[in-house]
């Protein structure tokens, strides 16, 4: 009997370890499988361990378990079902734009998409949030029950229609992911059938002629909806161009006139046409009469806040700066960013319009709201910078996530817009290779410079934090610091540029480089403007200040350049000319040192602003004057270029001889060669002046 035993122990040993050991299995050599140690491992006189086999020892599943595992997958498919069919039906129900564009029967079509109308063809905005109403024409996005949408804090005694959400931090990833991937495919696919009903408007004329234009033509209205497109949108993303184009086609919620004149001042400026013009002799007339046009509209739109409303005083407010209207741009934007609170834009996933208590935003509007809050957000900050001002929004007051589901024009090819009446001569207008326009990626890289831009704002240039104890400033700036190189490494490998090695990007992932660099001046600067702080950094400090500055404005010229060889500067956005007027005002103050990389660098800046302000740049007479008379002041700078007579170059090409060099920047204030050897920060002349004592803002006494 034992020796059966002993058998049987072997033979289930067998059974559940392996043939081979360990070692040899490792080695990939064949095994005697002797026991207690196989041959090989006794020549080597080392252990030897036989593995247990999992293929034995396995445990077989239950039929009752598999069973109830079955069941528990079908019940969640059937919860996933449930969930799609309510989310479907109130937020991303019936994604589906017009079936035609033919407006011959305008006038018995229900422009809000009613489901009882049976000649109605339902644009996908209008389908999103048209519920059967017994026949009612539909309601816009905003009113609810008559009244206007309005959001109130707290401590307010007016109700509140909009509450935000009980924990605001409840963001998109709490959303089921099969949920958020059926809203991201429906978008991208509403965005490609709109984009390609656009061309239907340049083949069919009787089609466009019964789109309302405002009084412009038809070629010209196109012509300036392609530059805004090509350009302008990409900045902030402001402008959700299938909703937009959409509204346009079918007298839609999202777009107005007052919008449309907006989208036509900004692309003027960006036009060759000189019929644009209200005096045909001078470009600084450019686009004037959709000025006029705006500001008789407004009345009728300024105490009836809306979407498309919000984004046309952005929209004009932003491009007023490049006309040199100072105090309209910051004014029509500061409407915009009180409309946004008001309308509550700055809190995610308030309660619908609709009547339905439980009805939640659709999923379009969402996106759209999403895209003009942070677009807004990111023009608040940059237009903060390039004036000098406290920004309006600040981001602790919102809880509106970041993430953007329709990526369509992610990876859409960038060229550049050529005016199809351009000659086909013109050396004007640069070759450039079609690119991805990477439009998301770089704005959620924008939004993220916008945020550390914030935080520069409020610990240096403000005048609480201005005068804080010196530890916690060089606190503040190691923390910008820190946010400004983790920056610079999480930047994704697409978006990737090296001025002196690759070819050129589009204008708009080029704005995040000199941003990036403008903000590294921005941080260090304040440390050497001597009254600025209530301390003066150790000399070890200032030496690394200095030497940051100088490679950051050392950087901007050679994104300047790489730009100005691809696009030409007449037609930069106003960041740019900020990063250029930063960095020629840093090299300014090292002239001392025997570099002359230095001294034509400010050559370079000097022309490249000057091209910048012949184009669409009207607005900069006031620094340029004032960088006019610091170049004078410096012997080096005066020895190497003729400031009065910087010559015919082809950056300085321009036909309107009224609106040259001499016009807008008269011969004062300094003789040429006048000593200067004082730091510029210390000079006390009218004439000579920054906001603080710092390059933050260009406007701080005009």
């Amino acid at each position: 009997m034992g020796t059966q035993s002993s058998q049987r122990q072997t033979q289930a040993r067998g059974r559940a370890i392996c043939r081979t050991c360990k070692s040899c299995r490792q080695k990939k050599v064949k095994c005697d499988g002797q026991h207690p140690k196989c041959g090989t491992c006794r020549r080597k006189n080392q252990d030897c361990e036989y593995p247990r086999d999992g293929r034995k020892t396995a445990v077989r599943a239950k039929k009752e378990d598999i069973k109830s595992l079955e069941e528990q997958v079908e019940e969640l498919k059937g919860q996933i079902r449930r969930r799609a069919t309510v989310e479907n039906a109130s937020s991303t129900d019936n994604i589906h734009p017009h079936e035609t564009l033919d407006h011959s029967n305008s006038g018995s079509r229900c422009s809000r998409g009613c489901p009882n109308e049976p000649k109605c063809d339902q644009s996908l905005q209008d389908q999103l949030t048209c519920q059967n109403n017994g026949g009612k024409t539909c309601p816009d996005p905003d009113p609810l029950d008559g009244r206007q949408i309005q959001v109130y804090g707290a401590t307010s005694l007016l109700p509140s229609y909009l509450e935000a959400p009980a924990d605001c931090q409840t963001k998109e990833n709490n959303e089921d992911s099969f949920l958020r991937s059926i809203t991201r495919d429906r978008l991208i696919a509403f965005s490609a059938i709109i984009r390609q009903k656009e061309t239907i408007i340049y083949s069919t004329p009787s089609i466009a002629a019964n789109i309302d234009f405002d009084g412009a033509s038809v070629d010209m209205a196109m012509h300036l909806l392609e530059l805004h497109w090509n350009r302008l949108h990409f900045m902030y993303l402001l402008t959700y161009r299938p909703l937009i184009m959409d509204s346009l086609f079918n007298n839609g919620p999202y777009m107005n006139k007052l919008l449309l004149n907006a989208i036509y001042l900004q692309s003027s400026l960006y036009s060759d046409r000189v019929s644009l013009r209200s005096g045909p002799d001078d470009s600084r007339t450019m686009g004037m009469a959709f000025y006029d046009r705006f500001k008789t509209l407004l009345i009728h739109y300024v105490d009836k806040p809306s979407l498309p409303t919000v984004v046309a005083l952005l929209t004009c407010g932003a491009c007023l700066l490049q006309y040199g209207k100072q105090s309209a741009s910051w004014v029509y934007c500061g409407m915009a960013y009180r409309m946004i609170i008001d309308l509550g834009y700055h809190l995610e996933d308030p309660r619908s319009s609709q009547g339905r208590e439980d009805a939640r935003l659709s999923a379009l509007d969402k996106e759209v709201r999403r895209r003009v809050y942070w677009g807004a957000y990111a023009n608040d900050k940059f237009q903060s910078l390039y004036l000098g001002r406290p920004p309006g929004l600040q981001q602790s007051h919102s809880n509106v996530p970041r993430d953007l589901f329709d990526s369509y024009e992610e990876l859409e090819e960038w060229k550049p817009y050529i005016d199809p009446q351009a000659r086909l001569d013109d050396i004007s207008v640069p070759v450039y290779p079609g690119r991805p326009s990477y439009a998301l990626s770089t704005f959620q890289c924008l939004l993220q410079l916008s945020v550390i831009t914030e935080a520069i704002i409020s610990a240096f240039y403000s005048t609480k934090d201005a005068k804080a104890p010196e530890h916690d400033l060089l606190q503040s700036r190691q923390t910008v610091k820190a946010q400004l190189d983790r920056w610079r490494e999480t930047l994704p490998a697409h978006l990737l540029f090296d001025p002196k090695r690759d070819e050129t990007p589009p204008p708009h992932q080029m704005t995040l480089y000199t941003t990036y660099w403008t903000l590294v001046i921005l941080t260090e600067q304040p440390f050497l403007a001597r009254g600025h702080f209530e301390f003066t950094a150790i000399p070890e400090l200032q030496n690394e200040l200095k030497k940051k500055c100088i490679e950051a404005s050392l950087e901007i010229r050679d994104l300047i350049e790489a730009y100005r060889k691809a696009f030409s500067l007449r037609r930069a956005q106003y960041g740019i000319s900020y990063a250029m007027y930063s960095a020629v005002i840093v090299l300014l103050q090292h002239t001392d040192q025997d570099c002359d990389e230095y001294t034509e660098a400010i050559r370079f800046f000097w022309l490249a602003l000057l091209e910048y302000q012949n184009g669409c740049g009207h607005g900069l007479k006031g620094p340029l004057r004032l960088l006019k008379s610091l170049m004078r002041r410096v012997e080096k700078v005066v020895k190497r270029m003729d400031i009065d007579h910087p010559g015919t170059t082809e950056s300085l090409a321009s036909n309107d001889t009224q609106f040259g060099i001499e016009a807008i920047l008269p011969t004062e204030t300094f003789e040429q060669g006048e000593a200067w050897s004082e730091s510029w920060l210390n000079v006390e002349t009218d004439d000579l002046f920054l906001a603080d004592d710092t390059i933050f803002g260009f406007f701080a006494q005009e």
